[in-house]
């Protein structure tokens, strides 16, 4: 089987679409469904009291909240990332814990930190493993400082060259149109690659004259100079090399194709083909966000551009957003 070959290898993942492509081998979602192949050839070569604590953990826990973060849209190699380098560090910190004669029911804050100090800030990605060992009552309550920022963002774009920038993606014929597409995409909604890669034309819907595309729950409405290139995308062929092979399903639906069939196209890449063309993605998401968070409340951010609502809290609050008249108009409507 495919799965009990070495999954880092290019020809065996390119082996693996093109069969998917030919309707050989069922659609599965190969950034999470590719992880328990993995998973099993990890702990084959862990002892079996570590292997007990790990294999629980990355199914109950890391694989379902993967799964979770990406139901309703595919999901990208930084959720495969996020997981594996989560279960990677549990098992080290308990490779670590037999090398002191340490066990984990039994650790206290002191080992925890001498851990944290002989590592990188990767080890804080210990937290997640501790917090669920101990809701289980597998090892008491440590702490471990969370490995997200919650300074600020001071990295922005001013007005006028964010509206230039936009203004180039609507016009600008001798730029690639799926640059231009998700270079508005990001200096108009803050959208990031890792997501706009994974849009499909059914994410793009028509109602007369009006072109809306989803992100979250709620399609958004373009303007129509987005409206206009999104459209000619949609209906485009798909850009980059040619597979070897038509793809089995009707069409390839991807906005994004990537260069293996059925696979859409590596969100580092287009973020460094925008960073190239000017975009810098960080600073423009901000601009973004920062604008949209200005003028609508977290609640409708959070559905319409499909962040977490604790992000567009986070930016509410950053322009001191107040949410009173918002507020009055769902009580208002009895809602």
């Amino acid at each position: 089987m495919l799965d009990g070959l070495p999954s880092r290898q290019q020809h065996v993942q390119y082996l693996r679409t093109v069969l998917v492509a030919a309707g050989v081998l069922p659609v599965r979602d190969e950034q999470i469904d590719g992880i328990p192949p993995w998973l099993d050839a990890l702990l084959a070569a862990q002892p079996p009291h570590i292997a007990r604590l790990i294999r629980p953990y990355a199914s109950w826990s890391v694989l379902r909240r993967a799964r979770g973060r990406s139901k309703g849209r595919a999901s990208t190699p930084s959720v495969r990332k996020y997981a594996r380098s989560r279960i990677l560090i549990a098992v080290r910190f308990l490779r670590w814990l037999d090398e002191q004669q340490l066990s984990l029911g039994t650790i206290t804050q002191r080992h925890v930190d001498a851990w944290l100090d002989a590592g990188t800030t990767t080890h804080l990605r210990l937290r997640d493993f501790l917090l669920w060992a101990h809701g289980r009552r597998l090892a008491p309550k440590l702490h471990v400082p969370w490995l997200g920022s919650q300074v600020d963002p001071d990295d922005f774009l001013d007005d006028h060259e964010r509206w230039r920038l936009l203004r180039e993606c609507f016009t600008e014929e001798d730029i690639p149109l799926h640059r231009r597409v998700a270079g508005s995409l990001v200096l108009l909604y803050g959208q990031r690659p890792q997501h706009i890669v994974t849009l499909t034309r059914s994410h793009v819907t028509t109602r007369g004259r009006d072109t809306y595309l989803s992100f979250g729950r709620h399609p958004v409405l373009l303007p129509p100079p987005l409206a206009e290139i999104v459209q000619r995308l949609a209906e485009a062929e798909p850009f980059g090399r040619r597979p070897i092979i038509r793809e089995h399903s009707s069409g390839n639906e991807l906005l994004f194709s990537g260069f293996r069939p059925g696979a859409f196209m590596d969100h580092g890449r287009l973020t460094k083909q925008l960073n190239a063309f000017g975009i810098r993605v960080r600073s423009a998401r901000n601009s973004a966000l920062c604008s949209l968070a200005g003028d609508l409340p977290a609640p409708v951010v959070a559905e319409l551009l499909g962040v977490h609502i604790t992000t567009a809290v986070r930016w509410g609050r950053l322009v001191k957003r107040d949410w009173a008249a918002y507020l009055a108009a769902r009580r208002d409507e009895g809602t």
